[in-house]
């Protein structure tokens, strides 16, 4: 008995997401290095762009939740979970910033012009993602009482790593996503 081709397709996106939020997982616990003061040199986006490129915007929306959920829980802040939910937002709307930019970006005819505007997307996204990062440290240490009077000294320090990280991640996701979805179309 053959399944619905749709049964696959979810099978096969599942998989995906799976393995996308394991990626995800593995950059941002195993190899991020954190400085004291706020500041984390990660590349555990790359994960939520491809998939943004690769996949539907719900697909990276997915991933970017679900992988930063585990990330909280298997690295938590010392003040605890209550302010989880809100940790949750900026992946997520990176996610959507970036699944945005490449459904547009899918549509172009020249491939050049394609690759410029994924790189602006990528950055766009990106410094998106490090001024709600940012704000939302803010936001932390006023709900829980913990001091964040030095955060503006940092600010220009995590804007420089939000560029450097964004124009790496530009760089990887324009050079892995042709191969990728290459490789992809023989599996779906």
């Amino acid at each position: 008995m053959s399944h619905p081709v749709s049964a696959r397709s979810h099978v096969y996106r599942i998989t995906l997401d799976a393995m996308f939020v394991a990626l995800y997982v593995i950059l941002g616990t195993l190899f991020s290095f954190k400085i004291p003061g706020a500041i984390q040199i990660s590349f555990s986006t790359l994960p939520i762009l491809l998939c943004a490129f690769l996949c539907k915007p719900t697909d990276a929306v997915s991933v970017a939740v679900i992988g930063t959920f585990l990330e909280q829980v298997l690295d938590p802040s010392p003040y605890g979970f209550a302010t989880l939910p809100l940790w949750l937002i900026p992946n997520a709307l990176l996610a959507l910033i970036a699944a945005v930019g490449a459904w547009r970006i899918a549509r172009l005819e020249n491939r050049r012009l394609a690759v410029v505007l994924t790189c602006v997307t990528i950055v766009i996204a990106e410094l998106f993602l490090t001024l709600c990062n940012t704000g939302l440290l803010y936001l932390d240490g006023y709900l829980l009482h913990y001091p964040v009077k030095a955060l503006h000294l940092l600010l220009p320090t995590r804007i420089i790593n939000g560029l450097v990280r964004s124009a790496t991640s530009a760089c990887l996701v324009s050079l892995l996503v042709p191969p990728l979805r290459r490789m992809l179309a023989k599996f779906s």
